[in-house]
Formats: C-alpha cells, structure tokens, sequence
C-alpha cells in the first residue's frame, strides 16, 4: 500500500512536471514567434526607409518637394485676405450680437468683437491642428511604424498639407493683432 501510494505520488510529480514543461515549451514558442514578427516588420520599415531616402532620383525627389511646400505669392496673400474677412466677419457678427443681445446688460460691441475674433482664432488654430495630426497619421501609415509618424515622407501630398499649414499658421499670426487689440480695448 505504501509503495503504492509513492509510485501515485512520482507518477502525478512527472505528471505535472511535463504539463510544465510543455507550458515553459509553449512561452518559449510564442516568445520565439513574437520576436520573428519583430524582425520581420524592422526589416519592412526599414526598407520603406531606405526607398523613402535612398535612390538614384533622390535629389530630384528633394527639390520636387522642397519646391512643392514653398510658399509662392499667393501663399503670402492668402493668409491677409483670410485674416482680414475673419477680422470683418467678427466684426459684423460681435456688433450685431452685443447690440442686439445685450448680454449682462453691457452696451457697445467691443466685447462682442473680441470674443468672435477669438473663436475665430481659436478655429484656425484648431485647423493647424487637424492638419497635423491628418499628415502625422499619413507618415505612421507611410512607414507602417507609428514612432515614425513625425518622419517627412517626401511626398507631394505631404509637401501641400506643410504648405497649407503656413497659410494657416499665417492666418493665426495676423489674426492675433485684432483679437489681442480687441479684447485689449475691453
């Protein structure tokens, strides 16, 4: 009975010594596979980078986009024509809203203008934004690594969205002159 009782005991060690073994076997396989995936992928980006800023037509590549996100006159336009009917429309729409509205029994338009040139400011601000994340989300794609998304792409897509977002960088710039001289003046 009692050797009975210790070849039950030695039979269910090596029993749950080979559930054991099977399970470190097992973690050591995925483990093995994850870091396959890893060099895997490390080699795929790592060629998408080497196309991006390797080849025969490089510096062709370069000057395309560095000519494509220059800023050319209507680029330096744009900004003072939107500053400026940003500018009137809050101008228009404070006056109407505070004369008319009256809110907490405050009379002139002034503070009408500031509040309306600052959400103006605030939704070009938000745009510069938007179009940030927009291109920074592209790159991640582009490079199918996320910790490159601040990477350039030298694409022509890319080199319009940096363009558009000195337009609006500039739009931002001139507008902060009404909006601080107008919520100033309160």
């Amino acid at each position: 009975m009692f050797i009975a009782i210790q070849a039950k005991l030695v039979y269910d060690y090596f029993k749950e010594k080979g559930k054991h073994m099977e399970k470190k076997q097992t973690t050591k396989t995925i483990k093995d596979y994850r870091q396959s995936q890893k060099r895997v992928h490390t080699q795929e980006v790592d060629d998408i980078v080497q196309q991006t800023y390797e080849g025969a037509d490089q510096a062709t590549k370069v000057y395309l986009y560095q000519q494509n996100k220059k800023l050319r006159w209507w680029g330096w336009v744009l900004p003072i024509i939107f500053a400026t009917i940003a500018t009137g429309l809050s101008f228009l729409i404070g006056w109407a809203l505070y004369y008319n509205i009256n809110i907490n029994g405050i009379h002139g338009g002034w503070h009408g203008v500031g509040w309306v040139s600052g959400s103006f400011l605030v939704a070009f601000v938000f745009a510069f934004m938007v179009l940030s994340w927009v291109r920074n989300r592209q790159a991640a794609k582009h490079f199918n690594h996320k910790g490159r998304r601040y990477q350039l792409t030298l694409t022509d897509w890319e080199a319009k969205i940096i363009m558009w977002k000195k337009i609006i960088f500039l739009t931002a710039l001139w507008l902060t002159l009404p909006t601080g001289l107008t919520i100033g003046l309160l």
